[in-house]
């Protein structure tokens, strides 16, 4: 009986530190702020994750979870029937995490959380890369080469993975300058109307830079 309320409290736990640690680092956030956003006490960190740093891997473990989920099952993230049906796998796996960055509530925290990191190159930043980003870039680079028809080769590999990074980062951007965007465009945040205009342009964008590397073949 015991295991939802202990599962909840994990968690809240998880979600607080996403977002303080994200706001304040890693080092400025302390157990005491993070159990009282969590509305929980300090011993539940203790408790659940050994402490502070068992809670900031938890946080990455979050990320590589929920990177596994879309990964075995991305059917389960819809596109809106307002998009063109996607014309390859890549545009498909790009569209779907595109959804997921741009519904979830918790996705800047998480964006935030994870741009921190980077710039540490810790432990925590050495897990997100090797089963988060590592793994999803690979991929991606796979579709990549099958939409655009090309073979893996030495001499192209660096551009062509530039190319999608230039995607990633397109997208990546609609969270980390929200506050901009949704002041620009006076929106008052993002809603399904604003994520299909968002998903519309990155739609056309993919298109663009697919055909644009199939010329090349």
């Amino acid at each position: 009986m015991a295991q939802p309320r202990s599962d909840t409290t994990k968690a809240l736990l998880i979600s607080a530190a996403f977002k303080l640690f994200a706001e304040k680092g890693y080092e400025g956030a302390s157990t005491r702020e993070i159990a009282a956003a969590a509305k929980t006490n300090i011993a539940s960190i203790n408790y659940h994750f050994g402490g502070k740093a068992g809670l900031r891997l938890a946080c990455a473990e979050t990320i590589v979870a929920r990177f596994n989920r879309m990964h075995q099952d991305p059917e389960a993230i819809q596109l809106p029937a307002s998009l063109e049906e996607p014309q390859s796998q890549f545009e498909n796996a790009l569209l779907r995490q595109a959804v997921v960055i741009l519904s979830l509530e918790e996705a800047q925290p998480i964006m935030r959380f994870m741009l921190r990191e980077a710039h540490e190159e810790g432990e925590v930043f050495d897990h997100v890369y090797e089963h988060f980003a590592n793994p999803i870039v690979t991929l991606l680079y796979q579709l990549f080469l099958q939409a655009t028809e090309r073979s893996d080769s030495e001499t192209d590999r660096e551009e062509l993975k530039v190319a999608i990074f230039s995607l990633i980062s397109m997208l990546a951007y609609f969270r980390i300058g929200e506050p901009v965007i949704l002041r620009h465009q006076n929106w008052p945040s993002y809603q399904s109307e604003q994520i299909d205009i968002i998903l519309k342009v990155l739609q056309n964008n993919i298109r663009t830079i697919v055909e644009t590397y199939r010329r090349k073949t």
